[in-house]
């Protein structure tokens, strides 16, 4: 091999690591044993506590996620409940309705004013309100902290990168060195062809020629043989690192992934694209609902028609009846009702969503890749098993 075909060599292995980082995806999450020694004790138990994590995390995540869900069941339990009425009910529940709107109808001819939101913002507002606020600061710390995942990721992923290029040049060099070993062997016997012709030819004592030429053949053997061993021992060190990198990157991954489903999944509640444009509507909301409040004295039959509707779908066994408060019009509008319901069921199937990737994805590949080591490795077993054990322990139902 020539001295450029080195560098070309070096080349290639860029380019196909270049198109290889290409194809990757942050968002997927595939359990990989590459360069990580199950046989090691250490990186063997690292590797199970890991996938072990990511089933408790995913837990205790589905224990939130189900209690979102069933809030979001029940509300479209009630509107069903409502629907199914009978015509006489309903129309007294209609009736209710109407009059909260007539009230807030004569609310807004009283206050003539400009208002900073819409009846539709401020309603929506009005029902998310207990969570906005804290709904602003989870989604500003979520965005933040996908800023710092995302850092981390290019971080790990640069230096895996640095590491599998380091790796690469050790084996060339590791190559090299060979190569160069058998050139020095041939050189040796061609010099001693050399010596032994002159030697016979001309009659001369050659011995210190020999010698030499043994000399500086040992010395070179010697030095290109503990160069060699110098870069076995660095290959075996930047193995090693790869194998803890790749575990880092999977475990940030998920973080990553569940990080940006709770981003996608606070701004379709709120209807937002971030945390500013929240906290700007939630400051708006603020000071829309002052306003609205001096208007107190001018609302009280706005609130005695509210407390009727309240005390009416109560009546009829309604769960959360207050709610309806705040979207009487989705009572007598069926328009209104149909897009609060696709909006709850948008939130349903969207929380469902992140409990089945929660339990088929992060918890089941964790569990599906642990039961494959088991089956792989069966000398390893019982170790594994135990600590299945303690960790069902520690987490009892994950």
């Amino acid at each position: 091999m020539g001295f450029f075909d080195i560098f070309k060599k070096k080349d290639t292995y860029r380019q196909e690591r270049h198109q290889q980082n290409e194809l990757e995806n942050w968002n997927d999450i595939v359990y990989t044993r590459k360069n990580i020694d199950i046989d090691d004790p250490a990186q063997r138990r690292e590797y199970v506590e890991n996938c072990l994590q990511q089933m408790a995390e995913a837990s205790r995540d589905m224990d939130s996620l189900q209690f979102e869900y069933r809030v979001v069941t029940s509300h479209l339990r009630d509107m069903e409940e409502i629907d199914a009425l009978p015509p006489e009910n309903r129309e007294e529940v209609n009736d209710c309705a109407k009059r909260i709107i007539d009230s807030e109808e004569q609310q807004k001819n009283f206050n003539k004013r400009k208002s900073r939101m819409t009846d539709q913002e401020f309603e929506k507002m009005e029902r998310l309100a207990n969570d906005a606020k804290k709904g602003a600061k989870t989604l500003l710390d979520a965005e933040e902290h996908q800023k710092k995942v995302k850092n981390d990721l290019r971080r790990l992923d640069e230096e895996r990168k640095a590491y599998e290029l380091r790796r690469a040049e050790i084996e060339i060099s590791l190559d090299n060195m060979q190569k160069l070993m058998i050139v020095i062997a041939a050189a040796l016997g061609f010099i001693t062809v050399v010596l032994t012709i002159i030697s016979l030819a001309l009659k001369l004592n050659v011995i210190y020629g020999y010698m030499v030429a043994i000399v500086i053949a040992a010395l070179s053997f010697l030095l290109i043989n503990q160069k060699i061993h110098e870069q076995r021992r660095e290959k075996k060190v930047v193995l090693n690192s790869m194998a803890r990198l790749i575990q880092l990157q999977n475990t940030v991954k998920i973080r990553y992934v569940n990080n940006k489903n709770l981003i996608d999944y606070e701004c379709m509640k709120y209807g937002i694209s971030n945390s500013r444009e929240l906290s700007s509507l939630y400051n708006k909301y603020l000071l829309e609902k002052t306003e609205r409040e001096r208007y107190a004295n001018a609302t009280k039959q706005l609130d005695a028609n509210q407390k009727a509707l309240v005390f009416t779908l109560r009546k009829y066994r309604i769960k959360d009846p207050d709610i309806w408060v705040h979207q009487a019009i989705a009572l007598i509008n069926h328009n209104e009702e149909v897009e609060i319901r696709h909006e709850l069921v948008g939130q349903r199937q969207a929380l469902r969503k992140q409990m089945d990737y929660k339990r088929d994805v992060v918890a089941g590949n964790a569990k599906t890749e642990i039961e494959e080591l088991v089956k792989q490795y069966p000398v390893y077993r019982q170790e594994i098993l135990d600590m299945v054990d303690r960790f069902e322990q520690r987490y009892p139902g994950a």
